[in-house]
């Protein structure tokens, strides 16, 4: 009986050198190849990528134009989703984002192609600048904030990723400073024992924004900013805990009002009760801790003798 051939094996028989037009059932069976990673790389080389591109250059597509247009677009998102950026060509990685986002956009498209869109788009968009200015010009920023509000946890986190990275871009770093944007973003920190990965991703974001004077001091004015301190010190959550001490370590830095907006928050007298709980390496070890926790706890301790230092 012979054996059954391997998806790399199948591709490199037959369908290395397909071109259009294809039939739905192709298109399908190619985005199945598509979702084996070990095959990716050799799916680029042969064209897959660039003939997925070219069939979304159409305008207004009847109904079983589009349905082959969103399998295309769904084995771009299959194709990129783990693909360094770096062995694809400009126009490759420029000529992604449209249809990725268009795929985000599309309500018809199942929960799993909005995701792997959404994974692709954040391996995009922190790869260069000129990708966070190809999903600017296609109005990427509303259509991944949309995103954020879907009903399906897994594709909220990855559109915050996705934000996550487009970080320090001009128009995003505008969009973060706008008070019904930042709130949102500040519930999703919050948001912690419902959507953990969404929120490390929302906290992460303010940590690496709050450098920006201006965005620091919209931070500040958000009325749950206290809250949004003193709750996510106290979570216990070691690494939202992290984040958030570096978020408050940049706006000491700052001064003047964020500086005493820190104060407020009691995290001076929270530092140096964090430090005398753990400075000693017994009472560590009490917790069991795994490696990368106690990785973690290190980075925090480092983080709250420099904000103790900082503030007195």
């Amino acid at each position: 009986m012979p054996k059954k051939k391997t998806p790399r094996q199948q591709y490199e028989k037959g369908y290395g050198n397909w071109q259009m037009p294809m039939f739905p059932e192709q298109w399908s069976r190619m985005g199945r190849m598509a979702s084996e990673q070990s095959v990716r790389g050799i799916m680029i080389q042969q064209g897959c990528l660039t003939t997925c591109l070219q069939l979304d250059k159409g305008e207004k597509p009847n109904e079983a134009e589009q349905k082959i247009l969103r399998q295309a677009r769904s084995c771009i998102a299959k194709l990129l989703v783990t693909t360094n950026p770096s062995i694809l060509t400009v126009s490759q990685r420029s000529g992604s984002i449209g249809p990725l986002l268009k795929l985000v956009k599309d309500n018809d498209a199942t929960d799993l192609m909005h995701f792997e869109a959404l994974l692709s788009l954040t391996n995009l968009a922190g790869f260069s600048d000129e990708t966070k200015n190809r999903v600017v010009a296609q109005k990427g920023i509303p259509t991944l904030s949309y995103a954020m509000f879907s009903e399906h946890e897994m594709v909220r986190q990855a559109a915050t990723e996705a934000l996550l990275n487009m970080i320090p871009h001009p128009t995003m770093m505008e969009y973060l400073k706008k008070e019904d944007n930042l709130k949102v973003w500040v519930a999703f920190a919050l948001d912690y024992e419902a959507n953990f990965a969404c929120a490390r991703a929302a906290v992460g974001c303010l940590a690496m924004a709050v450098p920006d004077p201006e965005f620091a001091d919209a931070l500040v004015a958000c009325p749950k900013f206290g809250e949004l301190v003193r709750t996510l010190l106290e979570c216990g959550q070691l690494e939202l805990m992290h984040r958030v001490f570096a978020v408050v370590a940049s706006l000491i830095e700052h001064g003047g009002k964020c500086r005493e907006a820190v104060i407020l928050t009691g995290t001076g007298s929270f530092c140096k009760a964090y430090l005398q709980s753990y400075h000693d390496e017994k009472n560590v070890k009490e917790f069991n801790f795994t490696p990368a926790e106690r990785g973690s706890l290190a980075a925090t301790l480092s983080l709250a003798k420099e904000i103790v230092k900082l503030l007195s």
